[in-house]
């Protein structure tokens, strides 16, 4: 399990340097995360669970982005 967090935590890091390119690091982190998470899943040839899971880790982290682009804004940073 710790091993498995760890590999999750790379993923995420990996997606993390990747979006600063895109100027949108967290929203970048969570679909590459979303992505590696739906190909783990589908290895269990279970082909709506690979997209509900890349559903919803993807709109997750759109959502977390837009709320700290919005709280960005309202603080005037």
């Amino acid at each position: 399990m710790v091993v498995g967090i760890i590999v999750l935590g790379a993923v995420f890091l990996a997606g993390l340097a990747l979006g600063t390119v895109t100027r949108r690091p967290l929203t970048t982190a969570s679909l590459v995360l979303a992505a590696f998470v739906s190909v783990l899943v589908m290895q269990t040839h279970e082909p709506l669970a690979a997209f509900a899971a890349f559903a919803l880790i993807a709109l997750t982290g759109l959502i977390v982005d837009s709320v700290r682009e919005t709280v960005g804004l309202l603080l005037g940073r």
